[in-house]
């Protein structure tokens, strides 16, 4: 009898597990998914940020026949508030620092396909080439200017990035408080229509509970941020409890058509 309870307790420790990891057994209104992007290439370069155009139809159209629905941000605020569950298939499409290419490439796809997508612009440095470093980026790439933001709207929506592309563990928490400052003044002085949700750069973030993370999260509050995004490369479990480490899948260059299909299904590859 004892070894009986124990062997289903042990089952239930090993399912609750499973969904946490893959949210295998969450109802399908249940399930938020978010996939990040960086950059999209038309001469068929693929690397961690960056996916062929190539490539990036074919996702798209596996998307389409298999019945997913792209969403905005604001579009899952809205289901939030309400506390409902989301369409079957929900998927959100993000895109980090706001790359010339989401402008060029990525926004008539979308319209061709009827699908929307969220950019994470660098508000600090619209209409400039890239001024951080990174091992898969250089001052070569250009963001989108103004008038490309502007007109984007009917399909992507802009949300924040930081103002120039700064890691909040790296900076003080003054410094966070004033990068989001500068960024709400470019939003009010150029007029962009922004969503209050934010990326972290590199996805980093204080992940361990306690002063920092408080503070963190406190500043993000009083700057109008509704919520902001690590990777974590995890499906969330909807209506969201918790707003500023919400999860993101990501999608690299160099997935296989698997890779995006396991990925898209269960927010990973691997369980372990």
């Amino acid at each position: 009898m004892y070894l009986f309870v124990f062997l289903a307790l042990v089952l239930l420790a090993c399912l609750w597990y499973i969904d946490k990891q893959t949210r295998f057994f969450t109802p399908a209104g249940n399930k938020l998914r978010v996939l990040e992007y960086h950059s999209i290439s038309t001469d068929g370069f693929e690397d961690q940020i960056t996916i062929s155009k190539e490539k990036f139809i074919t996702q798209l159209n596996y998307l389409k026949s298999e019945g997913y629905t792209t969403m905005w941000l604001s579009e899952i605020d809205d289901y939030q508030q309400k506390r409902k569950g989301l369409p079957p298939k929900t998927v959100v499409l993000t895109f980090d620092d706001g790359y010339a290419n989401n402008y060029t490439e990525l926004f008539p796809l979308l319209k061709q396909y009827g699908m929307k997508a969220t950019c994470f612009m660098v508000l600090g440095r619209i209409g400039q080439n890239i001024d951080w470093a990174g091992k898969y980026v250089n001052d070569s790439m250009q963001l989108m200017n103004k008038s490309q933001l502007q007109e984007i709207n009917s399909h992507i929506e802009v949300a924040h990035h930081t103002f120039k592309h700064d890691n909040y563990t790296k900076i003080t928490l003054d410094e966070v408080d004033d990068d989001l400052k500068q960024s709400n003044a470019v939003i009010e002085t150029e007029k962009l229509n922004v969503f209050p949700a934010l990326a972290y750069t590199f996805g980093r973030y204080y992940r361990k509970k306690g002063e920092k993370q408080t503070r963190l999260f406190a500043i993000l509050k009083q700057n109008g941020i509704k919520y902001a995004f690590r990777i974590g490369n995890r499906i969330n479990k909807f209506p969201l409890n918790s707003f500023y480490d919400i999860q993101r899948t990501d999608i690299r260059g160099t997935d296989s058509m698997d890779d995006f299909k396991t990925k898209l299904r269960f927010g990973r590859n691997k369980l372990f």
